[in-house]
């Protein structure tokens, strides 16, 4: 869940293709100038239909536009059906190699070659962290993707009345929390390495009108800085780089927003210790209906924290 950034505006994934071909167009025309009309129009019909050709490669298939690879295809049915429908089964219990293996049998039950199921248990088990960057990117393009496209409630009650700053959404997936917060007069920064999600999070601020930072990237590749924030945003994300990295680049006075499952780290009450260097000034763990998770009723955190 590729390191591609846009200041602001939406920025088409067709653009630098156009640009490389204007380039080598005007190139053609420099480099021979005496050529018939009847060879220039050959030209610009030939680029033309190129374009045209992306264009509805894109419309049709827009996973290309963003990256995915054939090869990582098999994630995301084995993500949104069957290892929920497994782990469903078993009430939650199976680690992940369990899972591994009734999904290699699965796979031999319905006649797949050994070699490709060595490869798909390959890739399961050391490139997970690529394979959640290709499924994510699928998962925004799917209209049947179940998750809270609304902004966050907790999110919402928390900023209410709150004087608008600079926030960085952490993670922003599709950017639901960020337009909302760009919509109430917020500065927003965010971040998330599905390519697909950053891009639509860009196109519907550039319809509404509003400004986002973004960047498609890994928190281990963002430029986090210092005191740069009033706010930073975990919605049903974590930091995976070490806290201090994050917590820095709040300003005084800044607060961190945080809603996740209870299941994201192993013991109940560690996100509350992950921020021990802030001020808790809310903090619940309550049964609600989940943002993400198939929108399933499960145990979440809520947690308010605060810098000196």
């Amino acid at each position: 869940m590729k390191a591609a950034s846009i200041a602001s505006g939406w920025t088409s994934p067709l653009s630098g293709w156009r640009a490389h071909s204007s380039r080598c167009a005007c190139a053609l025309r420099l480099k021979a100038p005496g050529r018939a009309y009847f060879d220039r129009r050959r030209l610009w019909s030939t680029a033309s239909a190129i374009v045209l050709a992306v264009v509805f490669s894109t419309l049709l298939c827009p996973e290309r536009a963003f990256g995915q690879k054939p090869e990582y295809e098999f994630y995301y049915e084995y993500r949104t059906v069957f290892s929920d429908h497994v782990q469903e089964q078993n009430h939650w219990s199976l680690t992940n190699e369990q899972v591994f293996e009734k999904y290699a049998d699965k796979l031999r039950s319905d006649g797949v070659a050994e070699s490709e199921i060595a490869r798909r248990l390959r890739l399961l088990r050391t490139e997970h962290a690529t394979l959640e960057t290709d499924f994510y990117s699928r998962y925004y393009l799917d209209s049947n993707a179940n998750f809270n496209h609304a902004p966050n409630r907790f999110l919402m009650e928390m900023v209410k009345g709150r004087q608008p700053g600079v926030a960085l959404d952490y993670g922003m997936g599709q950017g639901r929390n960020s337009i909302y917060l760009a919509s109430i007069g917020w500065q927003v920064w965010g971040f998330d390495p599905a390519e697909a999600g950053v891009a639509i999070a860009q196109k519907q601020a550039k319809e509404l009108g509003l400004i986002l930072h973004t960047s498609a990237v890994r928190d281990s590749e963002y430029d986090f800085g210092k005191e740069r924030f009033d706010l930073i945003l975990f919605s049903w994300t974590m930091p995976f780089v070490p806290v201090e990295k994050v917590l820095g680049a709040l300003k005084p006075g800044g607060i961190v927003v945080m809603e996740c499952g209870t299941d994201f780290l192993p013991n109940r009450n560690a996100m509350l210790h992950l921020f021990d260097p802030l001020e808790i000034e809310h903090y619940e763990i309550v049964r609600d209906k989940a943002d993400w998770e198939g929108r399933r009723v499960v145990d979440i955190i809520r947690l308010v924290a605060k810098k000196q």
